[in-house]
């Protein structure tokens, strides 16, 4: 029916037959489902003369999207099939926004069309653009589920109509989809939608691959072994007394595809063929009776046994899971009840008209991640990885009380200390395992007790925790804390070399509290003092471009020339001083072109949205390779009168000609310096190095250690706070 009523050819589409098909679903006799109707021949009208690619008209598309809901994933509601009719119209349609819709179909109606609209105009390039609508669709699904719903029907009805797109737009929606839309399915727990999403986006991703597997599955179906295992538990059961239900499938092509390593492999799949044993009854206790049914009769493969009744994976799925061996294959039995199938199958939508009987916590959870995911401020790799983890294997881990969570395979300490509570991920410094003291990198795993240790202070954390952890809680929560720690930073520059800027012109601090500054700020689009501030810091705006606007400012120059906003066009001055009392290693960089050191003489200092990278003064990437005019650099002048907010684990590699000159230098290292983990290398024909982990308390730390080797001999590979969570053993 679906695919005589919606075939893509150029010009087919009947609005009355449709309008038949939508009746037979949502019966027009009933008052609620006006709404649906209404906004129907509202979206007719809309669209009118508008077509596809494929030369159907393109109200086929919002109309297929809405049957999509109603008859395959059993929706009834009037709002979301309202808003399916009508979720291209704000994008398509000048003259359509948010109030209009909002006034016409109601709030509901209006957020969910609101939320589908992708961000189109804004000038940023595609992929901005792009992850920018993930963001969205993510955070209004987090608030209304139906948005998520609505944009996985749309983007089925898109890959079954793909066919029609140029290749290369065939590949783009293809692997968006395998990135973001099947995993988000899955956390549904949306079954047929997943496999479909799987099988056709990896068809057009792996066309060639995708046939050899699909010829190599097509002869399981019937395969004897498969009907003989049917068979065999079948009469288990009816020996029994037992009613059950027992089903083979035969596993899709999203078995087979690896994410982590982006491969299409028969090799990928632990088995091909599975098997669910479903009780029409809904006793929980006669589930585990079943499993030992299915155990006695067949060779059970050790240690495979999981319960997913007792500790349910975190999409609602419950199942209690074992494998067996059958001549030479082995096979996943999954046992559960009538309700735990319907919702293995259909995940939320199995409720979807009793919104009722689905579980305040699971709905909590749902939005959690999703307004996690969708908030996540990191680069947009980040945000897909983050979704793909969310189908990842889970393991189940416990709290001193006894309550059990889980989480991804994966997962650290500093995961489970953000779900707990944000407080006390913010000041987790470790956790007690069985009995062990162990970093906050250290991976969960199934069955441990966590005992999260609490820092008096929030710890800072350092950038690489950011990917090392894998729950979009704590990856969120970390990646907000860095850039308010660059933001901070940044505005501290920023006001400095401001006021610096201000003195070497013959003016005062006073100058920045003249009645004109607020609209020499809107002139330059800044919103307050301290976005300038954070601007300059972030070498977007030039202290010249602020001066410039200030008027009755005493010029330094002879003659009162103005001072001009072009960067490029100033004229030659003295460079600024940056002033660095303290490290922080999501803040400050040591280049790798020039490898310059803390506390070393000579360094110059660039700015940037990441935070401050150092450079020795002779370096020529800075002013060669980059291009940076003078008044771009800052002469770093260190701290040294007071130590660091935290002692430093610094990782460093020294280089030497032979071992004989190098070791002796090691020698050389104050002996209150803390030094751990020294490694090297000394064969012949082959560099000489040698690495350790030193602890530095601050920069007269730094000068007299680095002042223990040659110039240039020394790098500074990374570095850590002690109390920001790194593995120092790592």
């Amino acid at each position: 029916m679906y695919q005589q009523l919606f075939a893509e050819e150029p010009g087919q589409f009947d609005v009355g037959i449709y309008r038949l098909r939508m009746e037979e679903l949502l019966p027009p006799d009933n008052p609620a489902n006006a709404l649906f109707y209404r906004a129907l021949e509202y979206a007719l009208d809309l669209h009118e003369g508008q077509m596809r690619k494929s030369g159907a008209p393109y109200i086929s598309h919002p109309c297929a999207v809405a049957y999509i809901l109603a008859k395959e994933m059993g929706i009834r509601d009037p709002e979301m099939l309202a808003a399916a009719v009508l979720h291209d119209v704000i994008e398509d349609v000048p003259f359509i926004d948010y109030e209009i819709l909002e006034r016409t179909f109601g709030t509901v109606v209006a957020d969910l069309v609101e939320g589908c609209t992708k961000m189109t105009r804004l000038h940023q390039d595609r992929a901005v653009l792009k992850d920018l609508t993930h963001s969205k669709i993510l955070q209004t699904a987090s608030r209304r589920l139906g948005v998520l719903v609505v944009k996985l029907a749309d983007r089925l009805h898109n890959l079954r109509t793909l066919h029609h797109l140029p290749k290369p737009k065939q590949q783009r929606i293809a692997q968006e989809t395998l990135e973001i839309y099947a995993p988000l399915a899955a956390k549904l727990n949306i079954f047929p939608l997943k496999r479909e999403l799987y099988h056709l986006s990896l068809s057009y991703l792996y066309p060639k691959k995708s046939k050899k597997i699909l010829n190599a599955l097509r002869s399981l179906y019937g395969h004897a072994s498969i009907l003989e295992i049917t068979e065999r538990l079948k009469e288990a059961f009816a020996h029994r007394d037992m009613d059950v239900i027992v089903r083979s499938r035969v596993k899709g092509l999203g078995t087979y595809y690896d994410a982590a390593k982006g491969t299409l492999r028969l090799a990928n799949a632990e088995n091909r063929v599975d098997f669910t044993v479903v009780l029409p009854c809904n006793d929980v206790d006669a589930c585990y009776c079943a499993l030992g049914v299915v155990n006695s009769t067949l060779t059970p493969v050790p240690r495979s046994l999981r319960d997913f009744i007792a500790n349910p994976k975190n999409n609602g799925y419950m199942s209690l899971h074992t494998r067996i061996h059958y001549k030479g294959e082995n096979y996943l039995v999954k046992v559960r009840t009538a309700a735990m199938d319907e919702w293995a199958s259909h995940g939320v939508l199995s409720q979807w008209n009793n919104p009722e009987m689905i579980s305040e916590a699971y709905l909590k959870d749902i939005s959690e991640f999703l307004r996690s995911v969708g908030e996540y401020g990191g680069p947009p790799p980040q945000r897909r990885n983050l979704i793909q983890l969310s189908e990842a294997e889970e393991v189940t881990v416990y709290t001193p009380h006894g309550d059990a969570h889980t989480f991804p395979v994966g997962s650290i300490v500093l995961d489970f200390a953000f779900k707990i509570h944000s407080d006390l991920g913010n000041h987790c410094m470790g956790a007690i395992i069985g009995g062990r003291r162990v970093p906050p990198t250290q991976r969960l795993k199934d069955g441990d007790t966590v005992r999260v240790l609490k820092a008096e202070t929030a710890v800072r954390f350092d950038p690489d925790l950011e990917r090392l952890c894998v729950t979009p809680k704590a990856r969120n929560a970390i990646s907000k804390e860095i850039a308010r720690r660059r933001r901070n930073c940044a505005y501290h520059i920023g006001r400095d070399l401001l006021l610096q800027e201000l003195l070497s012109h013959g003016s005062t601090p006073r100058a920045l509290e003249r009645e004109e500054v607020p609209l020499i700020l809107e002139v330059l689009n800044v919103k307050s003092l301290e976005d300038l501030f954070v601007m300059i810091g972030q070498d977007l705006i030039s202290p010249h471009a602020f001066l410039y606007y200030l008027q009755d400012v005493p010029k330094k120059s002879a003659g009162n020339t103005r001072l001009r906003p072009e960067e490029e066009d100033e004229p030659a001055h003295e460079r600024k001083v940056l002033k660095v009392n303290d490290l922080d290693p999501a803040v400050h960089r040591f280049a790798g072109c020039c490898h310059p050191y803390p506390g070393e003489p000579k360094v110059l200092a660039t700015l940037s949205e990441r935070g401050v990278t150092f450079h020795r003064s002779r370096c020529s990437d800075v002013t060669e390779r980059h291009g940076l005019p003078p008044h771009k650099l800052l002469d770093v002048r260190w701290g040294d009168e007071s130590p660091w907010r935290s002692p430093m684990a610094m990782w460093v590699r020294v280089m030497g000609s032979d071992k004989q000159a190098l070791l002796p230098l090691l020698g050389n290292i104050p002996s209150e310096i803390e030094v751990r983990r020294l490694e090297g290398q000394f064969r012949t024909n082959l560099p000489q190095w040698v690495t350790f982990q030193v602890i530095l308390k601050g920069f007269e730390d730094a000068q007299r250690l680095f002042g223990c080797f040659p110039s240039g001999t020394v790098i500074v590979e990374r570095y850590g706070s002690l109390d920001a969570a790194i593995d120092l053993e790592d």
